[in-house]
């Protein structure tokens, strides 16, 4: 078991990084949704990268905070058009397509490269 991370960058006005490595736990987690609503502030029609790092299931006790805190998790990924996903785990690459056909108005794509992955979120930015 890696040390478990959790990394938010805000890499322009409307697109983050998210990096996972290891078990969040419920502390964890409520760090990581505490930074992840800071780093979302103002943002409107965003794209996430997310990078999996060797991230491992979470615990039980972290999935009763993201439960707890369902609300405003559903505020945050209405700020959110796209989504990308790099991972070799396919549990997190079948979750990630199972979340996108249920979650209106963002699609999630998995990719096992971050250049690729950054391709394609840069292809959907507007033109200025």
């Amino acid at each position: 078991m890696s040390d478990p991370k959790f990394e938010v960058t805000r890499e322009g006005p409307n697109s983050l990084r998210i990096a996972i490595a290891g078990q969040i736990d419920a502390t964890m987690m409520e760090v990581a949704l505490q930074r992840l609503s800071t780093e979302m502030q103002g943002m409107a029609h965003g794209t996430v990268l997310m990078i999996d790092e060797g991230a491992e299931w979470p615990t039980l006790g972290a999935i009763g905070v993201e439960l707890r805190h369902w609300p405003q998790m559903m505020g945050m990924l209405h700020q959110m058009d796209y989504a990308a996903l790099v991972s070799h785990n396919q549990m997190f690459r079948s979750a990630a397509r199972f979340e996108s056909a249920l979650l209106p108005g963002i699609e999630v794509r998995n990719f096992y490269d971050e250049a690729s992955a950054r391709d394609w979120l840069t292809s959907l930015a507007e033109p200025a």
